[in-house]
């Protein structure tokens, strides 16, 4: 470890990589979406799981930040 990260440590700040946080929000609701869409073929509605399944997918990615680099 070194000495910056050790110090960031005891201070009690955070080292957020804003790339990851991107990627959760954009995995999040890419999957999340895609289920919905899948939902929506295989029912046969038109487009009602798939904003479903975006916000969804936004909402957890949300949790999940927080949970990863707020909480801990």
């Amino acid at each position: 470890m070194s000495d910056r990260q050790g110090a960031a440590r005891n201070s009690g700040e955070r080292n957020v990589d804003p790339a990851s946080v991107i990627a959760y929000l954009l995995a999040g609701m890419a999957v999340w979406g895609g289920l919905g869409w899948l939902a929506d073929q295989a029912l046969d509605f038109q487009a009602l799981f798939l904003p479903i399944g975006v916000l969804l997918g936004l909402a957890l990615a949300v949790y999940l930040i927080y949970v990863q680099f707020i909480r801990s």
